[in-house]
């Protein structure tokens, strides 16, 4: 009767070790190698980044403008005097107002169709409001020999005329969230009712180099151009630091402009 009893109990323990086997099998070959890890490692330090931002330039060119458009638009407009003395009249606060006036450097309006500058498009045409008329924006880069910073003049197609009818600037309706340094919106185009773009985010980055990128959509809503949705694309940070969570430097409504 011993024996058996034994017997039961060896049986027991060898069942009870074979699971045991099989659970750590099963648990081994759901976790990846470090041969497997140190390729995911190697194959995200060898992400081609200057590719992805060439297409995703390619992705954004405009239309290109005909002459007479832009003719018309001048005519009806003469947009480059509502811009000067719309300066004159309001500071720019973005850069400390009156009081640092004499430190900001104003690039010259656009002249000229179908030109990039600073990576801007510095004349767009396409509608914003939904009224089937051809709106225009002009982007003018500033800087106070520090930050610098794309501003849109926002002129809407009213039929026999062009009206000014806002001006904000790119770190205001890019989509991220303010994180010590000017953010970035560059490489726009008017689209399907949208001013569409390409945002950079700082995140923990230098000055220089906000490294998260998003393709941005941007909205003429009562009166203003508003944020109004991103999608993520890449981050070069990932190099030195990991992706942050993306709601944590992405608009809330809160942000939005009032």
């Amino acid at each position: 009767m011993r024996t058996q009893k034994l017997c039961y109990l060896a049986i027991i323990l060898i069942s009870l070790l074979f699971i045991e086997c099989n659970k750590k099998a099963r648990n081994s070959s759901l976790k990846p190698s470090r041969k497997d890890t140190i390729k995911e490692v190697h194959q995200k330090e060898n992400i081609d980044y200057e590719a992805i931002y060439d297409a995703l330039v390619e992705e954004y060119k405009p239309e290109k403008i005909t002459e007479e458009e832009f003719l018309n638009f001048k005519k009806k407009s003469n947009y480059i005097k509502e811009i000067e003395a719309y300066d004159a009249k309001n500071s720019v606060e973005f850069f400390g107002g009156k009081e640092n006036e004499e430190n900001i450097n104003y690039a010259p309006i656009a002249t000229r169709i179908n030109e990039q500058e600073y990576g801007n498009n510095t004349i767009l045409f396409g509608d914003l409001n939904g009224d089937h008329k051809r709106d225009c924006i002009i982007s003018v880069f500033r800087s106070n020999h520090y930050d610098e910073v794309t501003f849109f003049y926002v002129f809407i197609n009213r039929g026999t005329t062009f009206k000014l009818e806002d001006v904000t600037n790119e770190t205001e309706i890019c989509g991220c969230k303010s994180n010590f340094w000017p953010n970035i919106f560059r490489y726009q185009k008017i689209e399907d009712g949208f001013l569409k773009g390409i945002s950079t985010c700082h995140y923990n980055d230098a000055h220089c180099c906000p490294s998260i990128y998003f393709k941005t959509k941007v909205k003429f809503i009562d009166g203003k151009l508003q944020f109004y949705s991103t999608n993520f694309v890449m981050d070069e940070g990932i190099k030195y630091r990991p992706t942050p969570n993306l709601d944590s430097i992405i608009f809330k409504k809160k942000d939005l402009r009032k």
